[in-house]
């Protein structure tokens, strides 16, 4: 019963600040969502994921409504139940060490970058449990037992239809099969043939919407030339990044040479972990299981790391779906030392960075998300009668929407994904005759680089006052002189 403690653990956990502000993404999910059933599609031409995950909230928001918590409640309970596969991949990976079972639950339970993204109205919880679930049943598919191949259709069709990043977990467990079987490689694919086609077939549908995102995405860069660079990490600190975010979660450390010792002992620690998992006589040595925990972490770490030269789209986040294979693998070095003190000390440390991390993240707001509750409500309260709110572009006015009272009018500049021009300041002659404007400097280093906002507002003799922040959230407040 030591599982069901943990589980609830995990999932008392991701309860933590769960009515933290909605943001940005969050806020066009709850809006798309109550919306129309057709509204979902439109929307989804601008998102760069399969429908699976708005179709269930479409529903879900229809029953429970589209308040912050229980917008995010599915992701705690996919978040939770990625704890559970875990567990049942830990099971299959160590069959006679029960207790490593429930450690690989507890460091999933308590993992500080799957907690956050578990508090998230976003589809990234769901696509890490239908991995997690895939890979269950392709351990099975691999082993001498006959395995389930209805579970690995469905769960693996499931995830293609959460996220796009599904097809590299896909993609490694070929691979991985390959490596296995060498010769005989062929002849696991013919034995498997229908499943692996019914698949692909079945996921077919889905590309014509691929390739709208893909030119939306696309329209995108080639019109906002710093979307690039808000969108994907550099080819040096992608992998690096990737590495800190799955061992801290979401949290920084501003002293840049107290993060880097962090992240050289980290490095080290758990790089002499998932060695010590593969050691074994002075030479590496690779089950058919471990071999599929390892592609399924190293492969799409590193497909994603090379598509975006052609797209630019990596991020951490989107690679949640593997960190499972990440924890898995450190469990499996902690259960090749065989000194039990060192064991227990490496296990207390994994949980001691976990919490560390999670009390920092629960307790500092400035980690939590965009504070758009905050920010709305500030300058509804603050604004007068002959005042007004200003963003930069159309594309961000979902969070207004969502928790504005309509007490204050909101103009935006720039239309769709373009940089604010010359001739889109003419949208701004209603502030001639305002007293007092609020400037939301959101995305403003996207939309407006050239600060056309400001300087016209200076020009039409308006003072900057002051500026507050909420949580990522730049509020400039204007005066007429």
């Amino acid at each position: 019963m030591a599982i069901v403690f943990i589980l609830i653990l995990g999932f008392v956990l991701r309860l933590v600040n769960l009515n933290q502000s909605l943001w940005l993404d969050e806020t066009v999910q709850a809006i798309t969502s109550r919306g129309t059933f057709l509204g979902i599609f439109s929307e989804l031409q601008g998102d760069f994921h399969p429908p699976l995950y708005h179709l269930l909230m479409w529903g879900w928001t229809h029953l429970f409504g589209s308040g912050e918590i229980a917008m995010r409640l599915p992701s705690v309970f996919f978040g939770t139940a990625a704890i559970f596969m875990v567990y049942k991949i830990a099971q299959r990976i160590f069959p006679q060490k029960n207790w490593l079972w429930l450690v690989a639950a507890l460091f999933m339970a308590t993992a500080p970058f799957h907690i956050y993204y578990s508090q998230e109205a976003r589809m990234y919880a769901q696509t890490t449990f239908f991995a997690a679930l895939s890979t269950y049943f392709f351990l099975g598919l691999i082993g001498k037992e006959k395995g389930n191949r209805a579970g690995y259709l469905f769960s693996t069709l499931l995830l293609f239809y959460s996220d796009y990043y599904g097809l590299l977990v896909f993609l490694a467990q070929i691979l991985a099969a390959l490596v296995i079987f060498k010769k005989d490689f062929f002849k696991f694919l013919f034995k498997l043939w229908s499943t692996f086609l019914l698949i692909v077939v079945l996921f077919l549908p889905c590309l014509p919407l691929l390739w709208v995102q893909l030119q939306t995405g696309s329209q995108a860069t080639f019109a906002l030339p710093q979307w690039g660079r808000l969108v994907n990490l550099s080819f040096l600190k992608a992998l690096p990044l990737t590495f800190i975010k799955f061992s801290l979660g979401r949290i920084t450390i501003f002293n840049k040479s107290l993060y880097a010792a962090v992240f050289g002992f980290l490095l080290i620690t758990y790089g002499l972990l998932f060695v010590k998992g593969f050691w074994s006589k002075k030479k590496l040595v690779f089950n058919n299981d471990q071999k599929v925990i390892l592609f399924w972490l190293l492969v799409p770490i590193v497909l994603a790391w090379l598509i975006a030269f052609f797209i630019p789209n990596y991020q951490p986040f989107r690679l949640l779906l593997i960190l499972p294979a990440f924890y898995l693998l450190l469990i499996l070095g902690i259960a090749k030392i065989e000194n039990i003190k060192i064991r227990i000390v490496s296990i207390l440390f994994v949980l001691l960075v976990n919490l560390i991390s999670l009390s920092v993240y629960f307790d500092n707001p400035f980690f939590h998300r965009e504070d758009w509750k905050g920010a709305v409500a500030f300058i509804e309260k603050q604004g007068e009668n002959n005042s007004l709110a200003l963003l930069p572009s159309q594309t961000s006015f979902w969070p207004w929407e969502y928790y504005a009272k309509d007490k204050v009018q909101l103009i935006t500049v720039a239309q769709g994904f373009n940089i604010v021009q010359a001739e889109d300041l003419k949208n701004l002659e209603v502030i001639k005759d305002k007293d007092r404007v609020y400037f939301i400097y959101y995305l403003a280093d996207v939309f407006d680089p050239q600060n056309l906002i400001p300087n016209w507002l200076e020009e039409e003799n308006f003072d900057k006052i002051r500026e507050v922040s909420f949580n990522q959230i730049r509020i400039q407040e204007w005066q007429k002189k």
